[in-house]
């Protein structure tokens, strides 16, 4: 299997930022990010499990609902930049 670079570009890092911090405060260690290279606009989402969470942190997210895309979903839609926006 050949290992090519993936460069998804133009990320708004005021929103990434932002996501980030709240995850980490909530208890997050760790996350994935996909990302999907496209000529106009570059798709990415951020996610997480509650292996990827400190002890406990699971309590932080019990009024947040669960929202997930299959991989093969994401590789086949086109996102808008508020559609990136909420997944920052």
């Amino acid at each position: 299997m050949e290992n090519n670079p993936v460069q998804i570009r133009k990320i708004h890092l005021d929103g990434f930022i932002e996501i980030l911090v709240e995850l980490y405060n909530k208890g997050v260690d760790y996350i994935d990010i996909t990302g999907v290279p496209d000529g106009d606009q570059d798709r990415m989402a951020i996610s997480f499990t509650t292996d990827y969470m400190m002890e406990g942190a699971e309590e932080n997210f019990k009024d947040v609902p669960v929202q997930g895309m299959d991989i093969n979903e994401l590789l086949n839609q086109k996102l808008s930049d508020e559609d990136l926006n909420q997944l920052i």
